[in-house]
């Protein structure tokens, strides 16, 4: 019978002869009902359905692949059975393998003495026994498991049993046992894992650290996959000197709302006379419709050292109240509204009553831009009315509307934008600390013009034969606002920020509604960048300003005097990539009537494709601010690199922030050890922690995380 018409299966009619020896020659068979094909050197064939296979055998079924030197198949069970040196391989592994057994019917392998890869991962291994199914389903005994190479295998987990689903992504272990540099470091009876992005419930990896205030800290987190779109982490966190705490959050996501619900508790703090402390915060926003949406953000403090005591960062310590916020929004083409209420946790008690914010109970925005319209004129508006709320102060509502036309031109690059607009504000204030029921309120208004003319331009040029281009964008904007005596009106929100680029060009020199600055002047700048043929990031940039006043401004707030200068100080800022590794940003503000510097800010980096990073910053404010920040990560050699960052105030000859560390990574784990000592009080105390992180790539971090910490502290620190 010629080889072609020989197939494996409950259709092959066996009576008809007896095949003792097909050939050297490659033959290839196929089993119709299992879907199994067969290439090898010889085949043979006997009574009773049993095919005896060999030399250079290949056996495929679907997108599994087994080689062997030989084999024998049942065609009545479908059994393939292979007694020596297997290769079994589909998409996501091999596996080699000292014998298998292949049940072609139920898609299940069976391979004894084996060493695996799994490609999805990556990871290897040896394993006593494992089980396939349907080239998915992974079940090894007597298991051994890491993603470090065989020449490099630092770290391994071994178990009695590991079990792994690659279509769910999860994985679980029994008697298992964490081994590094063949020391066992963590044993645990079971374990869930992910083997992909998935989520799933599980024990995350353990977060070890210690600080001065709080002492050693050992946290077992915990996640908990509630829903598709819900889950939850909660973490118990032993803190030697203070207690238990547990955290919790939780997160939630559909397409109709999302938000996060975070709390904090430690009951009977060890070194807080055992009071109870809590943190709760809440984030929320609903899409009640394609156009409307509610936010609901709020937190909560038992008591004023909370941030001090148990967090460990400075944007958290230094905080002086917290936000509790409803708002409801909608957001159309040309128009949006906002109708909410805010109010606030003081945490800060050396903030006296007249500093202390101003609740909003309630407030309501609105605001419109319609442009192109009739004769080429544009339309904005801007309004709100705000009820203030202070005990022991001034409080009242805010009437505020502000309606403006322009009607830009352009010409060739250039536009001219006149416009005019109008400021209605009108009060309607009550004492807070008048107790008596006569002469306690009283309702101030203005009604003012707002003129203004802005010219802007776009210029630009290529040079060195087209290999870079050139901008160059001048801007001047004249504005005229006539004087009203303001100084009976109240400071609900109002401030005199600082200048910089976008202040400068503002028509308003206040930030808030509360004061509207006379002014008779004009801005101009210009700002030109010179980027590459690429067109991307600029290769350098310029920009210079400055204010001409043509009066004496009048209206200021209680803290100001009156600004009689007929200038404002020049602001030059300068961005310059000298070459692929070093960059340097400036910036400067100088007063030409004192010849003194008002605030300085200066950048350099160098950052290399070998990853190498040094960045040096300086930042100066007259009588404010004078720092110094020096941050580093650098390789030092193989594997190995080194952190470090040095935040110092000159002008209160403090250390603001400092640590140094030491990191190690391989292709398959690494380490992180952080010295850190920074600001944790607001009286000026500080506190000194360390932090060890252990990473297994392909399996979890342990330790306290301090990517966190480097990515802020250091500037273009990436780790990956």
């Amino acid at each position: 019978m010629p080889i072609e018409s020989f197939a494996l299966g409950s259709n092959l009619n066996l009576t008809s002869c007896l095949v003792s020896n097909i050939g050297k020659t490659s033959t290839a068979t196929q089993d119709s009902e299992t879907n199994l094909s067969i290439e090898a050197g010889s085949i043979q064939a006997e009574l009773g359905g049993r095919v005896d296979i060999q030399e250079k055998i290949k056996v495929t079924t679907g997108l599994s692949t087994i080689t062997a030197e030989s084999a024998s198949y049942d065609e009545t069970t479908g059994l393939l059975k292979i007694p020596k040196s297997v290769v079994f391989e589909n998409p996501d592994l091999i596996i080699f393998g000292e014998s298998a057994k292949l049940m072609t019917k139920e898609k299940t392998a069976i391979i004894d003495g084996a060493d695996y890869q799994i490609f999805s991962i990556p990871a290897r291994g040896t394993a006593g026994q494992i089980r396939v199914e349907n080239g998915k389903n992974i079940e090894l005994n007597e298991v051994t498991y890491s993603t470090c190479t065989s020449i490099d295998n630092s770290w391994e987990l071994s178990a009695k049993k590991l079990a792994i689903n690659n279509q769910s992504g999860e994985g679980t272990a029994r008697n298992l046992v964490l081994r590094f540099k063949d020391i066992p470091i963590i044993y645990l009876p079971y374990l869930s894992f992910p083997t992909n992005d998935q989520r799933k419930t599980g024990l995350l990896a353990p977060n070890l650290g210690q600080s001065s205030k709080r002492g050693l800290e050992i946290s077992l987190p915990y996640y908990w996959n509630l829903a598709p779109n819900i889950d939850l982490t909660t973490t118990p966190t032993l803190m030697v000197k203070r207690g238990l705490q547990l955290s919790t959050e939780l997160r939630f996501l559909s397409a109709k709302q999302g938000g996060i619900t975070q709390i904090d508790y430690l009951p009977n703090d060890d070194k807080y006379n055992n009071k109870n402390r809590t943190y709760i915060s809440h984030n929320q926003t609903i899409n009640l419709s394609p156009n409307w949406r509610m936010k609901l953000n709020g937190e909560y403090a038992s008591d004023n050292s909370y941030f001090e005591d148990l967090t460990g960062t400075m944007s958290s310590t230094s905080r002086t109240h917290l936000l509790r916020e409803m708002q409801l929004e909608h957001f159309s083409e040309n128009w949006a509204l906002e109708i909410g209420m805010n109010h606030y946790q003081m945490i800060d008690d050396s903030i006296i009553a007249e500093e202390k914010p101003y609740r909003r109970l309630p407030y309501f925005n609105f605001s419109g831009v319609w442009n192109n319209n009739t004769h080429g004129l544009n339309y904005i508006l801007d309004s709100e009315v705000v009820f203030f709320d202070k005990p022991e102060t001034m409080r009242g509502s805010r009437f505020h509307v502000m309606p403006e036309i322009s009607a830009p031109l352009n010409f060739n690059g250039i536009r001219i934008t006149p416009a005019i607009g109008m400021d209605l504000t009108k009060y309607n204030l009550h004492n807070s600390k008048d107790n008596s029921q006569s002469n306690s309120s009283v309702s101030p208004e203005r009604a003012v013009p707002i003129y203004s003319l802005d010219l802007t331009g776009v210029f630009q040029k290529t040079w060195k034969d087209g290999r870079y281009l050139q901008t160059l964008e001048p801007r001047i904007l004249g504005v005229y606002i006539p004087y009203r005596n303001q100084d009976d009106f109240p400071i609900f929100d109002t401030i005199a920020p600082d200048m910089n680029g976008i202040q400068m060009f503002r028509k308003n020199r206040y930030v808030g509604q509360d004061r509207l600055g006379d002014t008779s002047q004009i801005t101009y700048g210009i700002t030109t960048k010179v980027y590459d043929a690429n067109k991307s990031n600029p290769l350098f940039g310029f920009t210079l300003g400055q204010i001409r006043y043509f009066k004496d401004r009048k209206v200021a707030l209680p803290s100001e005097t009156k600004l009689t200068e007929d200038s404002s100080s020049y602001m030059a800022m300068m961005n310059m990539k000298i070459n692929k590794n070093w960059s340097i940003k400036l910036g400067h503000m100088w007063n030409t009537y004192s010849n003194k510097s008002m605030k300085t800010t200066a950048r350099f980096q160098y950052k290399s494709e070998q990853s190498e990073i040094f960045n040096l910053s300086y930042r100066y404010r007259r009588n404010m601010l004078k720092q110094l920040d020096a941050s580093f990560s650098w390789p030092v050699r193989d594997h190995w690199n080194v952190v470090g960052r040095y935040n110092y105030s000159i002008l209160d000859r403090k250390v603001l922030e400092q640590f140094v560390g030491l990191e190690y990574e391989s292709c398959c784990w690494g380490i992180r050890v952080i010295s850190r000592k920074h600001l944790a009080y607001r009286n000026g105390d500080t506190d000194t922690s360390f932090s060890i992180e252990f990473v297994f790539k392909g399996l979890s971090d342990i330790g306290d995380p301090v990517e966190n910490l480097l990515d802020r502290g250091i500037l273009g620190y990436d780790l990956e």
